[in-house]
């Protein structure tokens, strides 16, 4: 009877004897790189869901209280996801998250050293006027981001792009995925130390797998290297700079911003200056800018998805985005 007892006490503890860490993330390419990790002995928890955009993303009730439950909450930065910055403070869990922009190690873009730089081609070639309205326009959000830097104020309409000019798209950099990966597998070792050889275990195997996908992405990529292109707004330029590709423009600056009748105008001029083969779109956003800009014209066009809504989640999912990413390049540019 005693005996019948004690393991009727174990099997009512034992839920809590195995409970998983609770992993919190904010985008689904975050999820991807902590699946990778986690395997099945963590429970990872999305808040931004595969077809919305964390440019424009509301906090829902439900939300919060995912964070507040969390062991760690893993988030690219305050610049993409502003929505998550008093809830993560207000929760007492700005300590406990790993901020993948904060991260030891990173590659980061600046987005005004790189306007700066093209600033400079542009008026060296002097192609076309385009660059005037550019310019003023950049000067423009400088002095908002400035602004914005010092009060974290007035900064709502400038979602897309971070205070300090960093470009927070640190996903579509292989090197920036190891740093998380390995940053994840340090915060789960110490979160759930029985299981340390399982993380440990499976952060190599994702450096190894990265290493062998990257090579073979590279590759591919090599035949596409010098068509040009236009995206629908500058997040790609850590994939671009990683793999040898540069498109020729972009529809908007910041996605939640619609360009107007000059703008449509300008890339209309832009894609026949620069032969432009293929203009993408993005599935998080209506369509119709581009079909407007492409209407009565041969240019293909391709959806191209910075946040793999289509990728199936599981421990490769990381490899399966590359692989989609890339993809979408090569059927468009090929």
């Amino acid at each position: 009877m005693n005996k019948f007892l004690f393991a009727l006490g174990v099997s009512a503890l034992s839920p809590l004897v195995l409970a998983k860490p609770t992993i919190v993330t904010s985008i689904k390419p975050v999820s991807m790189v902590v699946a990778a990790i986690a395997g099945d002995h963590a429970e990872i928890q999305q808040i931004v869901s595969s077809t919305a955009s964390p440019h424009d993303f509301a906090m829902r009730p439900s939300d919060l209280r995912k964070i507040s439950n969390a062991d760690t909450v893993v988030w690219v930065g305050e610049s993409l996801e502003r929505f998550l910055e008093k809830p993560l403070k207000n929760a007492g869990k700005e300590q406990s998250s790993i901020e993948w922009l904060a991260l030891e190690g990173m590659s980061l873009h600046n987005f005004a050293e790189e306007a700066h730089d093209d600033e400079g081609e542009e008026e060296h070639h002097s192609e076309h006027e385009e660059h005037e309205e550019h310019e003023e326009h950049e000067e423009h959000e400088e002095h908002e981001e400035h602004e914005g830097h010092e009060g974290h104020e007035g900064h709502e309409g400038h979602e897309g792009h971070n205070d300090d000019g960093v470009d927070p798209h640190v996903w579509l950099s292989p090197d920036n995925a190891r740093v998380l990966a390995k940053a994840v597998a340090a915060r789960l070792v110490s979160l759930d130390a029985e299981n340390a050889a399982y993380y440990e275990g499976n952060l190599v195997a994702f450096e190894k797998g990265l290493t062998a996908k990257d090579a073979e992405i590279r590759q591919a990529l090599i035949a596409v290297n010098t068509v040009p292109y236009i995206v629908f707004h500058d997040g790609y330029r850590y994939f671009e700079q990683h793999y040898g590709l540069s498109h020729s423009g972009e529809i908007t600056v910041s996605p939640e911003r619609k360009p107007g009748a000059k703008k449509v105008a300008e890339i209309r001029r832009e894609i026949v200056e620069h032969n432009v083969q293929c203009v993408f779109s993005e599935p998080q956003f209506s369509p119709a800018i581009v079909e407007i800009l492409l209407e009565g014209s041969s240019v293909k066009t391709a959806p191209l998805d910075p946040l793999g809504g289509n990728v199936t989640m599981g421990k490769n999912a990381y490899f399966s985005f590359l692989d989609k990413l890339s993809g979408q390049f090569l059927s468009c540019l090929g």
